[in-house]
């Protein structure tokens, strides 16, 4: 009986593997995949940084690289995590664009989110494919 007891309970402690960076900066922004539970699917950043603002609060940065297409365009990504059409150009963040190891555009359309402490901006890309996009989020909470 020891050893069942021993066994179910290396099972809960070690059979989930521990919360990443990445994992913590998806769910600060509310687009980790256990948040949406009833997609099914989800999409995986090509970058993600979690850092702390001067207070302790944390920072999420993330982009998202959408190749286009129905499967993987920027209308699927809205449709899975419920977000609404982007609207005008405004400038990104100058953290967020420091944070990401890359060649960050200067704007993008920002979504209208409504969600206190994020925001999220889409970049139209030029490609075969309709809907191809860069997607690049900065968010702060808990």
């Amino acid at each position: 009986m020891g050893c069942v007891w021993w066994g179910v309970a290396a099972f809960q402690r070690f059979g989930r593997p521990p919360e990443t960076d990445v994992d913590r900066a998806e769910r600060v922004a509310g687009l980790h995949f256990e948040q949406h539970p009833q997609k099914g699917r989800y999409y995986i950043p090509a970058a993600a940084v979690l850092s702390r603002a001067a207070d302790g609060v944390p920072v999420a940065y993330l982009h998202y690289s959408l190749g286009g297409g129905d499967d993987a365009g920027i209308g699927d990504f809205l449709r899975t995590y419920d977000l609404p059409l982007p609207g005008t150009s405004t400038p990104l963040p100058a953290d967020l664009r420091a944070a990401l190891p890359g060649d960050e555009p200067a704007a993008g359309l920002l979504l209208p989110d409504g969600r206190a402490g994020r925001q999220i901006f889409v970049v139209e890309r030029s490609s075969g494919r309709g809907g191809a996009a860069e997607v690049y989020v900065r968010a702060t909470g808990p």
